[in-house]
């Protein structure tokens, strides 16, 4: 009994010296909203990261929840944001650039490093196959023809992803082309949608912006700020490539920033994570989400699939976010 009244004390401090802002919530506000009980919010508070539950929305998701506490204001950290902080500490991160006027000079950095056997694979690329690669893509590839040197299908490969955020920045969802299956398809767009239909706290206390969200690109927030990147890493021994959409958007004295990954080459078929940074007496506390879209965890086991694989996204981002937090300090 003391020790679950030293906590709610605790957080009754925490609250006060919370500064009020427009819409969104103080953490413990949002925090019990999510079912983070007040033991766990206290152990936010001693410099833990916990976890809350996110429910997935699709049998092809992986979620996990996860919250911890910073010490820097949130617009501080935001910048730290802007200067690409998770890929500069993430590992498995090979090469990452911004992306500009979304041009082919904006990949030039990126490369498949002189590997014949990667470039074949996307020449001889198939529907179902390991890449994920549209119908017109693969054609485009297999012209190229089993002679293809790689610098050849690094150049292609550089037109390609240009196309891509050229779509995804003209149309949005409805812009991403869909990953060729077996006998159909896979399409990016219908998975984010559903991500972000899914994302209830953010309608509820961003109502803008989960608009700019959900109605990119013919919607947006007071005071949105975007990025686009692109990245290379190592998923389990795959080499993988991301496009990724950020929108960082003010509300009061908080932030919401929001990362989607609207096209992966391999391993899964899309990401969206959105994050909330409320001011609070240590600096800010981080509410994450995460739902990442795979066709591995579907089928006989898929249950248990998921939730083993979201165990592991839960393992690698808080060891990510660990990382961060001391590069900040």
């Amino acid at each position: 009994m003391f020790r679950r009244s030293r906590a709610v004390a605790a957080i009754c401090t925490w609250l006060v010296a919370t500064p009020a802002f427009a819409a969104l919530p103080d953490p413990a506000t949002l925090l019990a909203d999510l079912g983070v009980s007040a033991s766990d919010i206290a152990q936010i508070q001693s410099g833990q990261i916990i976890h809350h539950d996110v429910k997935p929305a699709s049998e092809r998701e992986l979620t996990t929840g996860l919250a911890f506490e910073v010490g820097m204001a949130p617009t501080a950290l935001i910048g730290e944001a802007k200067q690409d902080l998770l890929n500069r500490v993430d590992s498995t991160v090979t090469a990452h650039g911004t992306i500009t006027d979304g041009g082919v000079a904006d990949f030039a950095k990126l490369s498949l490093g002189g590997d014949a056997s990667r470039a074949n694979a996307y020449v001889t690329a198939k529907p179902g196959g390991a890449l994920n690669l549209s119908t017109d893509e693969i054609a485009a590839f297999a012209k190229l023809g089993s002679g293809a040197s790689v610098a050849s299908v690094e150049q292609l490969l550089r037109q390609q992803l240009a196309a891509r955020v050229a779509a995804y920045r003209a149309k949005g969802l409805a812009g991403i082309a869909p990953y060729a299956r077996d006998g159909g398809s896979r399409s990016p767009g219908d998975e984010l949608r559903t991500a972000t239909t899914a994302s209830k706290p953010l309608a509820k206390y961003a109502p803008a912006a989960y608009q700019a969200l959900a109605a990119y690109p013919s919607s947006s927030a007071p005071g949105a700020q975007q990025i686009f990147r692109w990245s290379q890493f190592d998923a389990h021994g795959t080499p993988t490539i991301a496009l990724t959409h950020s929108l960082l958007i003010p509300d009061g004295d908080g932030w919401i920033a929001v990362q989607r990954q609207f096209y992966v080459s391999a391993g899964y078929n899309c990401e969206q994570a959105v994050a909330v940074f409320l001011p609070a007496s240590g600096g800010t506390v981080v509410v994450y989400g995460n739902r990442t879209s795979t066709d591995q965890i579907t089928g006989f086991g898929g249950g248990t699939k998921r939730s083993l694989g979201s165990k592991i996204l839960a393992s690698q981002l808080e060891s990510m976010f660990e990382r961060a937090r001391k590069t900040v300090k």
